[in-house]
This record gives C-alpha cells, sequence and structure tokens, in this order.
C-alpha cells in the first residue's frame, strides 16, 4: 500500500517532554500561536535572537532526556527489516533533531530540520524527503501527532496518518488514518505487528 514513510520527530516517536507554556513565557509568544509563526513576526532582530535563544535551550534539554515513545523503536526496527524507506520532518532545530537521533539511535539516513525547509504546515521538507527516496507523495504515508503534521501532508498530495495515543485529539478529522498505538501502524503497513 505504501513505499515509505515520514514520521514527525516529537511527540510521534520520542517523547522530550518539551515544556510549551514554559516556552510561550519566557518567548511571550500568545497561546494559539507557533513558535516559528510567532518568531516570524518579531520586529527586531535582537527580540528574535533572543527567542530563538530560549527555544534552542528548551529543546536541547527536551533532546537529553528525550524516550521513545512505547512501541516506536519496535516499528522503526520492522521498517528497517522490511527494508522501508523513512524519514524526519520536524519543526526542531536540526541540532537537537541529530542529538535526539544518536541518543535514542533512529536508523533513518534523510532527517529535514527548521532549518532545511519551511516549518510545517509548507510541505517543503515532505516533498524533499519524497524526491530523496524517488517516491511519489501519494506512495508515502506521513505520521504525526499535530495538526501542523496532518496539514503538510495535505499540501503535499501525501497521505496522513494521527498518533493519538489518547483517543481524544482535535486533530483527527484532518487525518486520512488515526492510530492509538504503533502496532496498529504495523498492522495498516505490513498486516502485522511489530
Amino acid at each position: 500500500m505504501f513505499r515509505g514513510i515520514v514520521f514527525d520527530l516529537d511527540g510521534t516517536l520520542a517523547d522530550s517532554r518539551l515544556d510549551f507554556a514554559a516556552m510561550r513565557t519566557e518567548t511571550g509568544c500568545p497561546e494559539g500561536t507557533g513558535l516559528l509563526e510567532f518568531l516570524e513576526h518579531l520586529d527586531s532582530d535582537t527580540e528574535r535572537a533572543r527567542a530563538h535563544s530560549v527555544i534552542h535551550k528548551y529543546e536541547m534539554q527536551g533532546a537529553e532526556r528525550a524516550t521513545w515513545i512505547d512501541g516506536a523503536e519496535s516499528l522503526c526496527s520492522l521498517l528497517v527489516k522490511r527494508s522501508m524507506p523513512f524519514g524526519l520532518f520536524t519543526r526542531n532545530s536540526r541540532e537537537a533533531a541529530l542529538l535526539m537521533m544518536e541518543s535514542l539511535g533512529i536508523p533513518t539516513p534523510v532527517l529535514v530540520a527548521r532549518e532545511d525547509a519551511a516549518a510545517k504546515p509548507d510541505p517543503e521538507g515532505l516533498l524533499h524527503i519524497a524526491g530523496h527516496f524517488e517516491l511519489d507523495t501519494a506512495e508515502m504515508l506521513c505520521v504525526g501527532d499535530f495538526r501542523y503534521d496532518l496539514e503538510a501532508a495535505a499540501n503535499a498530495g501525501m497521505p496522513s496518518c494521527l498518533f493519538d495515543p489518547t483517543g481524544d485529539s482535535p486533530h483527527a478529522p484532518l487525518a486520512d488514518f488515526v492510530i492509538n498505538r504503533f502496532d496498529e501502524l504495523a498492522q495498516l503497513l505490513f498486516g502485522d505487528s511489530p
């Protein structure tokens, strides 16, 4: 059915326990506005640099303490075993994402971070990953836990899957598929579980 996958990183494969409320307070970002979108609209370079510094601090702290989300490591191992290519598209910085990937041993050759492409919901990163694997976007599945992931997938013409472990995400209507556990994704992809 699918020949490749793109995962969001934080909140989908890994849990870094980022404190978004504290990040918003320290940067002055209002509730309901994305942190990266907030940065774009700051008037001065000094304000932008200070806010970037705050976000970077939290992301690096999160990357250092990140743990696999239950079932994600087994699923990634299964993807490698079945030779299904997968990449990561994250709104985190490249430095934080690489630290998280290294500490957890995430086995993918392709990472698109916020320095590499326009941030989700822009589809640029998804298009880059599809191109890297020489796949059409319709042949790939984008898996994430937030609306930006699902909106980016729709903008790229890529089917989407919401990872919703609690079963109460308001973003479910935006997704083509919804899973609560990663063995459900294995079932969707291969008809079996990791």
